[in-house]
């Protein structure tokens, strides 16, 4: 188990409305949060494996706004 933060929940809740709206009314319980993030996980590492430097994956995770660096406070 893992538990995520999201600066915001949009895109995801995106993903799992419109996956839902795109199998049969049987299956729509079955896409959830959780496994959207797992499918997607498992999707991107297979994508980097695939295509190494190249990947898609790794030119969005390099472009991303890098995190702020902790102020020492001198104590």
């Amino acid at each position: 188990r893992l538990t995520v933060y999201f600066h915001s929940t949009a895109a995801l809740d995106d993903l799992v409305e419109e996956a839902r709206r795109s199998v049969p009314l049987a299956d729509r319980g079955r896409i959830t949060r959780s496994t959207a993030i797992e499918a997607a996980v498992r999707l991107a590492l297979g994508e980097l494996r695939a295509n190494g430097g190249q990947s898609e994956l790794l030119a969005a995770l390099v472009t991303l706004p890098a995190p702020k660096a902790k102020q020492d406070d001198g104590g």
